[in-house]
């Protein structure tokens, strides 16, 4: 079996860059995408330049800050103040989806600009999976003909996306999912269902020092433990053992 573990959450803050350079290191996590409307945009830039950071996704991001488009051309996604809504109410309001195709454009232009090789395309809380955000993800995604996180794991279906997915996402390493045996419990389970194809794994790795998501997240401690666990020898021995290979979005579309 193969292992996509990718680390969201780039560009989000400076702790949480560091975080995922230090699991890329690893050579566990592989890949990762990037938040462009957030405050470590331009260190995630950085980082990226100088070579420590192999491939980088897109992290659409429409439930967090505000939009990089005007807000007057997407108002159905932003408060009054021009900031996107709160997921509970962007995922059940009438949202445009031309609105949504207009800022996913937009975000993934300004990481072309600042540099970056986009090579894959997910979404920050699964925005993309819910409609009519999923049409407009599937719009775009098979435009720039870029492979995708799969965007059936909370509403079944993924009619009409042309590109290329892993075989199966699983979001449970996260929070109190995240230890050494309930991950090799779930990647067991996976390997004997899965054994020829690739699954995807999300992460959210930072450095000890996260004080700069304060305002950000209330996900904060359990990053730490994400990073400890991802750049631990124990891991990385057993997944060996196993015959659980890590890959990147760049294996998937080859």
């Amino acid at each position: 079996m193969k292992l996509i573990m990718n680390a969201d959450d780039f560009g989000l803050s400076e702790s949480v860059n560091n975080g995922i350079v230090e699991c890329l290191k690893s050579c566990i996590v592989k890949s990762t995408t990037i938040m462009m409307n957030q405050k470590g945009v331009d260190h995630a830039a950085l980082l990226y330049k100088e070579g420590l950071v192999p491939e980088v996704g897109l992290h659409f991001t429409v439930t967090a800050g505000q939009p990089l488009s005007n807000p007057l051309t997407v108002s159905s996604l932003v408060d009054e103040h021009g900031y996107f809504l709160d997921r509970k109410i962007l995922m059940t309001k009438n949202v445009s989806d031309e609105e949504v195709y207009i800022e996913l454009k937009a975000q993934y232009n300004a990481a072309i600009k600042a540099g970056f090789d986009i090579n894959h395309i997910d979404s920050h809380h699964f925005a993309g999976v819910y409609p009519p955000l999923k049409k407009a993800f599937i719009r775009f995604a098979n435009e720039t003909g870029l492979p995708v996180r799969r965007i059936d794991n909370i509403i079944s279906g993924q009619d009409g996306l042309i590109v290329p997915t892993p075989d199966a996402f699983d979001a449970q390493f996260f929070d109190e999912g995240v230890s050494l045996k309930q991950l090799q419990t779930l990647l067991l389970g996976y390997k004997e269902t899965l054994s020829n194809g690739v699954l995807e794994l999300m992460c959210h790795p930072s450095t000890e020092d996260n004080s700069d998501l304060t305002k950000l997240t209330s996900y904060k401690a359990m990053r730490v433990v994400e990073r400890d666990l991802l750049t631990s020898p124990e891991l990385s021995l057993w997944l060996k053992k196993e015959g659980i290979v890590c890959i990147g979005f760049n294996d998937l579309s080859n």
